[in-house]
């Protein structure tokens, strides 16, 4: 089972890469690929497809422009042919010199007749070869050019017949001079009397190579010419095509036909013949072949890059990464920092320098840690001896309070009993107290502090009647009517406290008609600066209202001091609270 075990994590490994660099390669690869091989899909349906009608479309016009040549090729020699018939000027011409026994007159006709031939090959460019020739005896008459021996129109290559004209697919040319293939025709002359003459026409020796060019393809290909009977006349492959062979293939689609490993493509002409060419099937899927090649080629290049880029990759990466581990061991070994060493890629030397930030500042807590645990000990200590015990407060004035009772003293009897609630309020436990408890224990500490200073002031509340039993953080009004005190609260002055609601959070707004203060002042107050206020007597005061507020609720609590010298002050709070009652506001004044 543990080989087993072994095997299939091993396989599991190479299917699912674990390494960066193998994920690298692997989605590189894959991200080439696949682009690839749906494009190759994609391509070949289309290119397929589009190279089959270009090639095919391309080897019907040439060989459409093929048949067009040799139509304009034969009419040219029918129309050549027709001035050498009896109807033509050089026809009676002849017809004379045949049936005139008279020598000089034969001379002057023959000269004509040559004259007149010459005319005709100058003016029809196209025209090479002619003469007349009596077909019984072979006989050569009136030749334009020199004619080569052992001419018989019986040996060559017959391909149609119209109208006493016999058309001759291409053959030797029978001009003694060249060596080349050309067309030719023969017509048959109706003069009375002499019906064996017949009249030879043949092409120049070099309309023939230009009509079958077969450099405009682009492939390899075979021209036959077919005639009426379905026999090849002419063929360019005679080894695979002899001449008088009868053609058959197979009709693959209406474009073109199959002969064995070659495809056949025809042109039909309006007399009843019809040109052909053969191609080959691999020359015929050469151009296709060489794109798949090219594409292949293409593909493998892709593959090679892709590769390159995850080699670079990697190499990017690696130094980065090594570097990032480097500060990780660093940090795991409570080593100090060294030295950082940038890689000179912004993102990895952004997250480098966080890093190596943040290992600052965890090596920091560490040491800020052991010194807090060493400072905590003697805290505790300090705390121990410091620490007085409320109820021994508490009882310590009860017993003076009932002195003072019991001695008819009831001035001090009430001092004691509102200082005893005071200090049972501001030492109790929580955080959190009602308004109500918190607006009780503020008329307390106004009653003690108005016996202190010996002057008059009027302290107005405003608060919703449903809002009473709202919770409030603990000992939070003492301290603000405090600050109001001692910023120039004379006799007869007025402290407003005004608790409202605002959305979701409730609103708290402490006034005073008294001296004010500046706005530096003001600032230093919000920054938990009371140095100076300490030393007139107002005890925790503000930081302690501004540290509650950040303690029990954060961002969400605001504070803000509002004050001009000679005008008063106004401090306001704002702290969150989900539950907000609606109904008439409680309208308190209390003298003191």
């Amino acid at each position: 089972m543990d080989r087993l075990s072994s095997i299939f994590l091993r396989t599991r490994r190479m299917i699912v890469p674990t390494s960066l660099k193998r994920k690298l390669v692997y989605v590189l690869l894959l991200s080439t690929f696949i682009p690839l091989l749906l494009i190759g899909i994609i391509s070949y349906t289309s290119m397929h497809t589009i190279l089959e009608k270009k090639i095919t479309s391309g080897i019907h016009s040439n060989l459409k422009q093929v048949r067009v040549s040799l139509e304009n090729v034969l009419g040219n020699l029918n129309y050549a042919s027709q001035q050498l018939a009896f109807d033509g000027r050089v026809g009676k011409d002849i017809y004379a010199y045949m049936t005139n026994d008279h020598p000089y007159d034969r001379k002057i006709l023959a000269g004509e007749i040559e004259t007149e031939m010459n005319l005709l090959t100058s003016t029809n460019p196209n025209i090479g070869l002619m003469f007349y020739y009596d077909q019984g005896t072979n006989r050569i008459l009136f030749p334009n050019l020199q004619v080569r021996e052992g001419f018989d129109s019986a040996k060559l290559p017959v391909f149609t017949k119209l109208q006493g004209m016999t058309y001759y697919g291409p053959h030797q040319t029978l001009n003694a001079q060249f060596d080349r293939k050309v067309m030719s025709i023969t017509r048959k002359i109706d003069f009375p009397d002499l019906e064996q003459l017949y009249i030879y026409m043949e092409t120049d020796n070099r309309l023939v190579d230009t009509v079958f060019n077969k450099m405009q393809y682009g492939m390899e290909v075979y021209h036959l010419i077919v005639d009426t009977d379905n026999r090849i006349a002419y063929s360019e492959k005679p080894s695979s095509f002899p001449i008088g062979m009868k053609l058959a293939t197979h009709e693959e689609d209406a474009n073109r036909s199959v002969y064995g490993t070659q495809y056949m493509f025809e042109e039909a002409s309006n007399q009843g013949w019809r040109v052909a060419a053969v191609i080959p099937m691999q020359s015929y899927k050469h151009e296709i072949f060489n794109w798949l090649l090219q594409f292949g080629a293409i593909a493998v290049l892709s593959l090679f890059v892709s590769l390159g880029f995850a080699w670079l990759i990697w190499r990017i990466v690696t130094r980065p990464l090594t570097s990032l581990n480097r500060e990780i061991r660093l940090m795991a070994q409570n080593q100090s920092q060294g030295e950082l060493q940038l890689t000179g890629t912004d993102e990895f030397d952004y997250s480098l320098r966080r890093f190596h930030e943040m290992k600052g500042t965890v090596i920091q807590l560490i040491e800020d840690i052991k010194e807090n645990e060493r400072n905590k000990s003697r805290l505790e200590v300090e705390k121990m001896i410091s620490q007085i015990n409320p109820h021994f407060v508490h009882n310590t004035l009860d017993t003076i309070r009932w002195q003072a009772r019991l001695n008819g003293q009831e001035d001090i009897d009430h001092l004691i009993s509102t200082l005893n609630r005071v200090l049972h309020y501001n030492l109790g436990k929580g955080e959190t107290a009602t308004i109500r408890e918190e607006l009780a224990a503020l008329k307390d500490y106004i009653t003690l502090q108005e016996i202190r200073y010996q002057f008059h002031f009027d302290i107005r509340i405003s608060v919703p009647q449903e809002q009473l039993e709202l919770r409030i953080p603990r000992f939070m009004l003492q301290p603000l009517v405090e600050n109001a005190l001692y910023h120039g609260i004379a006799d007869d002055g007025l402290i407003l406290v005004d608790i409202s609601q605002e959305g979701q959070h409730i609103r708290i707004e402490v006034s005073d008609n008294g001296a004010g203060m500046s706005p530096e002042e003001a600032d230093r107050l919000l920054q938990g600066d009371d140095s100076a206020h300490k030393r007139r007597g107002m005890g925790i005061g503000m930081p302690y209202v501004i540290r509650t507020l950040k303690y029990q609720y954060g961002e969400s609590a605001g504070i803000d001091i509002e004050s001009r010298s000679g005008e008063g002050t106004s401090i306001i709070i704002t702290i969150p609270s989900s539950t907000l009652g609606r109904g008439d506001q409680l309208h308190a004044r209390i003298d003191c």
